[in-house]
């Protein structure tokens, strides 16, 4: 047998047993087809609505920042006012013992309304009959206008 022969008894039995004996042929290169992604419609909806919750979250975070620190300035104007309001009683507690005080009483009357200590003369003491009816202080008034 010849070469050809055999060659052509040995392609029909790789027909018959599913052997191609044909010499690869160079393919064109395939062009690239977008395949499809593997994110259906319903997920992207999915991925949508997620999105947008993620967004009211974050600007509902936002809006609870800004009010936070919106209360936060109101409370520290009134601390403020406060140590103000608080200063001032302090203030004007200084000025009430002082105007309490005895020694300034004494320094007032002696140099602003030129009042002198009484000699041992003009101490006159009162025994309890000598208390007048009215009180030691209508008596006073009673003299004092008339």
């Amino acid at each position: 047998m010849m070469e050809a022969e055999k060659w052509y008894q040995y392609q029909e039995s790789y027909q018959k047993y599913g052997f191609d004996m044909k010499p690869k042929q160079a393919r064109p290169p395939r062009k690239q087809v977008r395949q499809h992604s593997a994110v259906s419609a319903k997920d992207k909806a999915r991925l949508l609505l997620l999105l947008v919750v993620i967004g009211i979250i974050c600007v509902g975070l936002i809006i609870t920042a800004a009010y936070a620190a919106s209360v936060k300035y109101d409370t520290n104007q009134i601390v403020k006012e406060n140590n103000a309001l608080s200063a001032e009683i302090e203030n004007l507690d200084v000025k009430v013992y002082s105007v309490n005080n005895i020694e300034a009483i004494e320094q007032k009357a002696t140099k602003e309304q030129k009042m002198v200590y009484p000699a041992s003369k003009q101490i006159v003491y009162l025994a309890g009959e000598d208390v007048p009816k009215d009180g030691f202080a209508e008596e006073l008034k009673k003299q004092a206008y008339n």
